[in-house]
């Protein structure tokens, strides 16, 4: 079993003069194609809010994101430079999520299907492209279902997601 990520935000949508309601954003990584690579950025768009992903090295430069769909458990964002050919993000290379979304909305968390035993992924808060120099680690998720909750206060920079050991896909 592979390392599978969710990636939610909450968007605060205005419901009337007094109200707000909070709606979860999911995405799934798919819309741009299947099994194919996607160059070194990419846009999502779900339900009108868009995130923007860029694939790098940990070595710097950036890679090409990869949108992997292999059935359940193996559909999600990975970098096209694994060099296991699984098309997932390892320790030698991350994606960034930019933010804030567009409209800006608040990013919440970032939600962890599955992890084996002995493997983690590590999620960091950033205000520099394309590096992981001077990133702030938020949490590193080494269980079953584990999530991040992203802090409030890193909603305009950059969510960096690298595999502490293992490999990585945002699902």
């Amino acid at each position: 079993m592979k390392h599978k990520f969710t990636t939610m935000i909450m968007a605060l949508a205005a419901m009337g003069a007094l109200a707000t309601q909070a709606n979860a954003i999911t995405f799934t990584f798919q819309e741009l194609g299947s099994n194919i690579p996607l160059g070194t950025t990419a846009t999502f768009t779900e339900s009108g809010f868009s995130l923007t992903a860029s694939g790098f090295l940990t070595a710097g430069g950036p890679t090409a994101l990869y949108a992997k769909n292999l059935g359940a458990g193996e559909t999600g964002l990975g970098l096209a430079i694994d060099p296991s050919g699984q098309n997932e993000v390892t320790t030698n290379d991350f994606i960034q999520l930019t933010l804030p979304t567009t409209p800006p909305t608040n990013f919440q968390m970032v939600l962890l299907a599955s992890v084996q035993f002995g493997e983690s992924a590590k999620v960091y808060f950033n205000t520099a492209p394309g590096t992981l120099t001077g990133a702030i680690l938020i949490d590193t998720i080494t269980n079953a279902d584990g999530s991040v909750t992203i802090p409030a206060i890193y909603q305009t920079g950059f969510i960096d997601i690298t595999a502490g050991v293992g490999n990585v896909l945002l699902e």
